[in-house]
């Protein structure tokens, strides 16, 4: 399902409510800056289906039709309902608000949305999914060719993105299985060690299935590091977030079998503004570009433009601690 023309980036997150859209949003439009002296292009896509607000922190209000459009086969081509932003370089697709049942996705239209957002022509297009693990989700997700999980440094979104990134692992694993008619015997066999796994290990798995094919084991062993996955911390004070997050990090390596696949595209220090300018409908980045969060999306765009190599997650590095962000000035606010 993967489309090639674009670098199509999937954002997703295990719970709403985590900045996932500003994320996009504001990643669109610092990504967008780098093109003001060379040539280059972005999209952003909505396909939060049913109930996007993906427009209002681009301050778009009048969309040239959504995601639907295409959808229900009244465009042909997604370029038909691109909309034009503030920002020069940056286009975006709507989503929809209708929450109808032609947002249940068949296989097919998967396949023709990921195929359409490759072929927009962009540099780079950034897709904004909906929160959770549901197969849509996760087909469109595993589909980009590169993939964020946004985050926040608190235990509710800590563990759903442990929840979704073990389903985006299973899901994606289930795939290759299927995809590959010589490891079609380890399906069945994997999908019982698993059913008698209480507490899924993924690294105690691969060694129970190494007892039975250790080639297989070895496969299973590399597909897993083929995935590569990027954080984003949204939300970020310092201080007990640190341990909050090198705990969740340490819960990764030891049940997911995952390491050196895993890295921090970036922080983004937590910002009062921010949820006044998705209500202004006005994005962050143009509202407030001299405040940290706005530098923090402009070193993500840069990281991305650049394909600049973020720190991998076992050399984990913490940003400084603005110093309004300091105890004493946490008592002013």
């Amino acid at each position: 399902m993967q489309a090639s023309e674009s670098r199509t980036i999937a954002i997703a997150s295990g719970k709403g409510g985590v900045g996932k859209t500003v994320v996009t949003a504001n990643l669109a439009l610092s990504l967008a800056q780098q093109f003001r002296e060379r040539p280059g292009s972005v999209v952003a896509v909505d396909l939060d289906l049913g109930c996007g607000n993906l427009n209002a922190c681009l301050g778009v209000r009048s969309p040239n039709g959504t995601i639907n459009n295409f959808i229900l086969n009244k465009v042909s081509d997604l370029k038909g309902i691109l909309t034009p932003t503030d920002q020069e370089n940056l286009q975006m697709i709507c989503s929809s608000y209708s929450g109808a049942p032609e947002m249940l996705l068949d296989d097919g239209l998967k396949k023709d949305l990921l195929d359409g957002i490759g072929a927009l022509g962009a540099d780079f297009v950034l897709v904004d999914l909906g929160a959770g693990t549901s197969k849509v989700v996760l087909d469109l997700f595993l589909g980009a060719s590169e993939k964020i999980i946004v985050i926040t440094p608190e235990a509710l979104s800590l563990h759903n993105a442990f929840v979704f990134l073990k389903a985006a692992m299973l899901h994606f694993l289930w795939g290759e299985l299927e995809r590959e008619e010589f490891l079609s015997p380890v399906s069945s066999n994997l999908r019982w060690m698993i059913e008698d796994e209480k507490d899924l290990n993924i690294g105690k798995l691969i060694e129970r299935l190494k007892a039975w094919d250790r080639y297989a084991a070895y496969v299973l062993g590399g597909l897993i590091n083929d995935l590569k996955i990027k954080f984003v911390v949204n939300m970020y004070r310092g201080g007990v977030q640190k341990s909050h997050l090198q705990n969740f990090h340490q819960l990764l390596f030891k049940y997911l079998c995952v390491r050196n696949n895993l890295s921090y595209l970036g922080f983004i220090h937590f910002d009062r503004g921010i949820p006044a300018s998705v209500q202004t409908i006005r994005p962050f980045l143009l509202r407030h570009p001299e405040r940290q969060a706005a530098r923090d999306f402009l070193q993500m765009g840069v990281r991305l433009a650049d394909q600049e190599e973020p720190n991998h997650i076992p050399l984990l590095e913490f940003p400084e601690q603005p110093w309004w962000h300091l105890p004493f000035f946490q008592g002013l606010g």
